[in-house]
């Protein structure tokens, strides 16, 4: 979720000059036509020395300003110059840095970076991975001073970075002024129409595309992964770090929200196409600074990092362009409808990221410990009855002992658990509905010198993979400083983690057989279940062990975590029936 970026340039605006275009030279750039028109980009060199092909800032969309804000996204037919200067990156759309508090970007940035190591190659067509990036559906972006993805695209591997639009400028939703929300999720749909259009002039293979995120992002390929009007233009999915049972994924009274939001800007009627004029008539960066202040009452127990006001939303029945139309238990309960392979997991230390907010106020939870109750578990937050089932996990984790410095990683463990309980529900609505779906499980544990994520939150004394931890042995990021030596043995694991992401691109698989043995000590094989014990203990699921070996195991934390799918079942009847809010006036929230 660590979204932060830099550029050593300024971004350029949307549009080209004359003078820019007078400026062009064509022996200094490499130009493809694409159907939009001509763009250039720039050449540059792998991490092998080999050439590859970097095209950035390309718009995919109209830019989303005026009558647009709020809308979904409208494409673009033609460029309106000669040839378009796609060598750097433009503007980001405007979020907040999940870390930093940060504000950066723009409304107009809807653009996407191709990096290619073939160009204009007869008979040449490469596997596609298209990346969505995290940051909470609030911040982020797919530039390269952050995700650069030379060591994918030195696999033989088109890759294509999309910018959507985050927050309330992509995901307010107000039906009855002609909102359905879920903008910033049509965006990437767009984005994947476009890469489906164009790829094949960047060497692609637009019947070989794998969508791949982190964190959020992870969440949203889940998301299109059960879009029937997205899997047109993709065919597998890498999630990473994600959820998709979540309270934090999913907008609550994403209309009453809205209006009061517009109230903040002195709106006094009772129209919603009233809400929708005032909203579009407030600058963009106000209006995002200002949706914070809309946080509901129960959203504001969480810590700040996780002040997400405006995310995702199940669309009504009438929404034309839908993403999501159900709850995610009831798109995975139909049974064999998603048939496209899926690599999907988590890391061992998840909840760390939380510990930034929290290690400042420790005393809090000791004295207030429903803090640890999921908001999508169906029980009032505010009575007596969350109290006395905090005070559960509470002693579960941490028996007689007080929560403080001396045991963060008990509470490390807590948080993690609070987050893979959702994991687990995954696991077993894909393994019992979902038969005819590969679903390659993983569990990342590797500490090196690339777990990002912790160095960033400065927890390298922590033991585990923290969030996004596994993000920068795929990617390279200028700005982190992501380069090391052979010698490092962070090195030999970057290797072998763009192997197993680009074979499942190229194969559907990410250890093909005949790979063990060589790179890989064993097969990395589907998920398969396992079976509880008298005992009591539930169905378990295999997964992959990424760590300083290489294996196939149970998932581990099953036992551990076993305090939350009793609380999830005594409050929700099953440990599969989380509470997802709709959007509906008369009724904000159901179960399924």
């Amino acid at each position: 979720m660590v979204m932060r970026s830099v550029r050593k340039r300024p971004p350029m605006a949307g549009g080209v000059s004359a003078e820019e275009e007078q400026e062009f030279d064509p022996s200094a750039r490499i130009m493809v036509k694409v159907a939009q028109g001509s763009i250039y980009g720039t050449k540059d060199r792998l991490p092998n020395g080999e050439p590859y092909y970097c095209f950035k800032g390309i718009p995919y969309a109209k830019p989303p300003v005026g009558k647009l804000r709020f809308a979904s996204p409208e494409p673009i037919e033609r460029y309106t110059v000669s040839y378009l200067d796609c060598s750097r990156e433009r503007s980001s759309c405007l979020g907040r840095d999940v870390i930093t508090r940060e504000i950066s970007g723009s409304e107009d940035g809807l653009y996407l970076n191709v990096y290619t190591p073939a160009i204009g190659k007869k008979g040449v067509s490469m596997p596609v991975m298209v990346f969505f990036h995290g940051g909470g559906m609030t911040g982020g972006n797919g530039d390269s001073s952050m995700y650069l993805p030379d060591y994918l695209v030195q696999e033989g591997i088109v890759v294509a970075t999309v910018n959507y639009r985050l927050g309330v400028l992509g995901f307010l939703c107000l039906p009855q002024a002609g909102i359905e929300g879920n903008s910033g999720l049509k965006d990437q749909r767009l984005a994947l129409q476009w890469i489906s259009q164009n790829v094949k002039t960047f060497g692609g293979d637009p019947n070989n595309v794998t969508i791949f995120g982190a964190s959020s992002g992870g969440s949203n390929v889940i998301m299109h992964c059960f879009s029937e009007r997205s899997r047109q233009y993709f065919h597998k999915g890498i999630a990473q770090s994600a959820t998709i049972f979540a309270d934090l994924i999913y907008q609550s009274e994403p209309e009453d929200r809205a209006r009061s939001l517009a109230r903040l800007f002195g709106y006094e009627g009772t129209s919603d196409e009233g809400v929708l004029n005032t909203l579009r008539d407030v600058p963009a960066r106000r209006l995002y600074e200002a949706q914070f202040l809309v946080v509901s009452e129960r959203e504001r127990e969480y810590e700040p990092i996780f002040h997400f006001p405006f995310t995702a939303v199940i669309e009504r029945e009438q929404s034309p362009d839908a993403v999501l139309q159900k709850t995610p238990m009831e798109y995975l309960r139909e049974h064999d409808q998603l048939k496209l392979p899926i690599l999907c997991g988590y890391n061992d230390s998840e909840g760390m990221l939380e510990l930034v907010d929290m290690i400042k106020n420790l005393s809090v939870y000791n004295n207030r410990p429903e803090k640890f109750i999921c908001a999508s578990f169906d029980v009032d937050y505010f009575s007596p009855t969350t109290r006395v089932l905090g005070e559960e996990l509470r002693r579960h984790y941490f028996g007689e002992m007080a929560i403080g410095r001396t045991n963060l990683g008990r509470l490390v463990q807590l948080l993690t658990d609070r987050f893979i309980v959702g994991y687990y529900v995954l696991c077993k609505l894909w393994s019992e509905h979902q038969t005819k779906a590969p679903f390659y499980s993983y569990r990342f544990s590797y500490e090196g010198s690339l777990n990002k994520g912790k160095e960033i939150l400065k927890f390298q004394k922590l033991p585990g993979a923290c969030h996004i931890d596994e993000v920068y042995y795929l990617f390279s990021s200028p700005m982190l400083r992501t380069e090391i030596p052979p010698s490092d043995p962070a090195y030999r694991m970057r290797q072998l983690m763009v192997r197993m992401w680009t074979n499942f691109a190229k194969y559907s698989d990410p250890t093909p057989p005949g790979s063990e043995g060589g790179d890989f000590p064993c097969r990395w094989e589907p998920m398969q279940s396992v079976p509880g014990t008298a005992d009591g203990q539930p169905t378990n699921y295999t997964l992959f062990s990424i760590g300083k070996e290489l294996k196939m195991i149970p998932l581990p934390e099953l036992e551990r975590m076993g305090k939350f799918l009793d609380i999830a079942k005594r409050c929700n009847g099953t440990i599969d029936n989380f509470v997802i809010p709709l959007v509906d006036s008369r009724s904000t929230s159901a179960s399924s």
